[in-house]
């Protein structure tokens, strides 16, 4: 695809995506070229020469990762790619000007300490548990993925070690999980942390966090949050705000 005044280009090389990992919208680049490719219909990826600004298409969403930028540039590109939504940072979010359907915070744990659990927890439930288990906790503020498009990305990241999850079982039945949906060597990004509304106020949000934690010593990781949800869930564990970030509807040219 050639943008006006062809600044933006399709990356060609995975290594060109190296500078995009000091962000929570890099990380998931990055992540996405690894466990895809450069070359899928529905994964593609392109960067704004003169610029430290590097886009990603993965299915209906664009997820961009822009500092200093040509935003009018941008923003005709990405009308171009056909997507439903962009996902970026709220200061991106307000230069590119289209409509935000919702904004929440983002917030980082530095993980320079191990972390040790206590907790028994299974590594890589069955993705159908785990997708009952984010029905069983839809709310007005959550919505669960549909099964389909979530089992085959989850599948596919997990294989390709850009994913895990952990969970908890009490009688056999998944009670809690955690999810991390996007790993590089050095970041990560939780998408999820669930608890069985029958099984809360019992620990299991903290156990099931510390666990998936411990399964990445050393990196550092994200949690994009709801506006007014689990702050001070996260907290408590040491999480700190770092930003926030802002999912628009792209509107057609």
């Amino acid at each position: 695809m050639r943008a006006k005044n062809k600044m933006i280009k399709k990356v060609e090389y995975a290594d060109a995506l190296s500078p995009f990992h000091s962000t929570v919208f890099g990380c998931r680049i990055l992540s996405t070229a690894a466990a895809y490719g450069l070359n899928e219909p529905f994964a593609q990826f392109w960067m704004q020469e003169g610029t430290d600004t590097a886009l990603c298409l993965l299915d209906d969403t664009v997820i961009l990762d822009a500092g200093e930028a040509d935003y009018e540039e941008l923003k005709d590109f990405i009308r171009m790619t056909g997507a439903a939504r962009l996902l970026c940072d709220s200061s991106a979010a307000g230069k590119i000007g289209f409509p935000v359907t919702s904004v929440g915070q983002i917030m980082v744990y530095d993980n320079a300490a191990p972390v040790q659990t206590r907790s028994n927890f299974e590594m890589n439930p069955s993705l159908r548990n785990i997708h009952a288990l984010l029905s069983a906790c839809a709310s007005e503020t959550f919505t669960p993925p549909e099964f389909e498009p979530f089992y085959m990305d989850m599948s596919h990241r997990i294989r390709h070690d850009t994913a895990m999850a952990v969970g908890m079982r009490q009688a056999d039945r998944l009670v809690s999980c955690a999810i991390c949906s996007t790993q590089t060597k050095e970041k990560a990004v939780l998408s999820a942390v669930c608890v069985d509304p029958a099984f809360r106020r019992k620990g299991l949000g903290h156990g099931t966090l510390s666990a998936i934690i411990s399964q990445l010593p050393g990196k550092k990781i994200f949690v994009m949050r709801a506006q007014n949800e689990n702050e001070d869930f996260y907290r408590s564990f040491g999480f700190a705000e770092c930003g926030k970030f802002s999912e628009l509807k792209i509107q057609g040219v």
